[in-house]
Parts: C-alpha cells; structure tokens; sequence
C-alpha cells in the first residue's frame, strides 16, 4: 500500500513538473523564435545593402567592426544612463528633494547622452572612410529610406503629425 502511495506522488509530482515545464515553454520558445526571426530579418537587409553597394570582402569586414564596436560602446552608454535616470526617478519620488543631488545625476544624464552622440558621429564618420563616395551616398540614401519608413510607422501608431 505505501509503494502505491508513493508511486502515485511521484507520477503526480511529475505532471505538475512537466505542466509547468510546457506553460514555460510555450511562453518563452515563440519569443525567442520572434527574436530569432527579427535578426534573420535585420541580417537580410544588411545583406541586401552590401550588395547593392558592391563592397569588398575587405569592406565587409571593416564596417562590421565599426558596427560592433560602436555598438558595444552604445550599449554600455545606455546601460549607465539607465542606472542614472533610475538614481533620478528615486531622488524625486522622495519627499525631502535634494535638489544638489537631482542636479548632479541630470548632468550624468546630459554628459552620457553627449557621448552617445559622439559615438554615433564616430561610427558614422569611420563608415564614411570605409566607403568610396559613391557608395556612402548610396547608403545614406538607403537608411534615409529606412529611417523614413520608420518614422512613417511610428506617426501612424501615434496618430498622425
């Protein structure tokens, strides 16, 4: 009679387990295949922008350094801005405000957005280098009509202007 008692605990113990295992995984597995498939998609059309520009092997290689360099640089700007707009967020949920302190993390704030900026002229700059003339026009033209399509987009979603 105990062995029932147990093997029935332990049949129960793993439904529960694996109910919970297949919730989980149908929740994460299609966020990962969507995330999957944006970077299947940016990939294409960086494919897609190579060649229509005619780059070398050597140009290829050259601005997926640039682009992963500045990237990186981006991403931990913007990590520390993040930390610094949610050190600002709590100086002003309190109730005595420290308005020294508040000052303070906005010029943090203010000192890492410019070097962002400055990241992006860099990397803009050396994409410049890369590139023959004739082919740094052509890719302006094609994020030009990327960027328009985006900003397009994002009026539609706001409602108009």
């Amino acid at each position: 009679m105990r062995k029932v008692k147990v093997v029935t605990l332990l049949i129960v113990a793993a439904l529960v387990g694996l109910s919970a295992y297949i919730i989980y995984a149908t929740s994460i597995i299609p966020a990962v295949q969507q995330k999957e498939g944006s970077i299947r998609k940016i990939d294409a059309k960086q494919r897609e922008i190579y060649n229509d520009l005619g780059l070398t092997g050597e140009q290829k290689k050259l601005l997926e350094a640039n682009k992963n360099k500045h990237r990186e640089q981006t991403k931990a700007l913007f990590t520390q801005m993040r930390q610094e707009m949610t050190l600002l967020r709590q100086e002003l949920d309190k109730s005595e405000l420290n308005m020294q302190t508040i000052y303070q993390i906005n010029n943090e704030v203010k000192q890492l957005q410019a070097q962002m900026l400055d990241n992006r002229l860099e990397g803009i700059l050396e994409v410049r280098k890369i590139l023959t003339p004739e082919q740094f026009k052509k890719f302006e033209d094609k994020m030009n009509e990327r960027m328009g399509h985006f900003k397009n987009k994002h009026e539609r979603n706001r409602g108009g202007f």
